[in-house]
């Protein structure tokens, strides 16, 4: 985690770069799942849908979801979610992202707080995504 942490001394906190990739695969349900992550959260997610989608107008739809990370160390980040979506026109695709704020974290996360992004391809139709996430979370010094 050394090469991740950035010490802020003047806001009291210390703050973790949140990047990396998921390869998300759907359950039958197509609103639930795991994946595979890559990057800061190297390890696995289950993660859920909560609700339906609501459409936001202009062809985005909004949905919520929970994830619970696990890394290879164990740890765990549980996060309540604020997901978008948009068809591609002429394809079977949708482009998304999500922001994740977190509710708890155990392990190296522990007492971190915050929200990071994802962006990224779902492919409905196969129950497959490929996302990108950014951002970073912080937990006092």
């Amino acid at each position: 985690m050394a090469n991740d942490t950035l010490q802020t001394p003047a806001q009291g906190q210390i703050c973790r770069s949140m990047a990396g990739l998921g390869n998300y695969n759907y359950a039958a349900d197509g609103k639930s799942g795991v994946a595979a992550m890559a990057g800061n959260l190297r390890g696995g997610v289950h993660f859920r849908q909560i609700g339906e989608f609501r459409d936001a107008g202009g062809g985005c739809l909004e949905g919520e979801f929970e994830h619970m990370f696990v890394t290879e160390d164990g740890s765990t980040l549980k996060t309540r979610d604020k997901s978008w979506g948009v068809a591609v026109p002429g394809t079977d695709y949708i482009v998304g992202g999500a922001a994740y704020t977190v509710v708890e974290g155990t392990g190296e996360f522990q007492d971190f707080k915050g929200t990071f992004r994802s962006w990224g391809t779902f492919a409905p139709k196969e129950g497959k995504a490929i996302l990108r996430y950014e951002g970073q979370i912080c937990r006092p010094a």
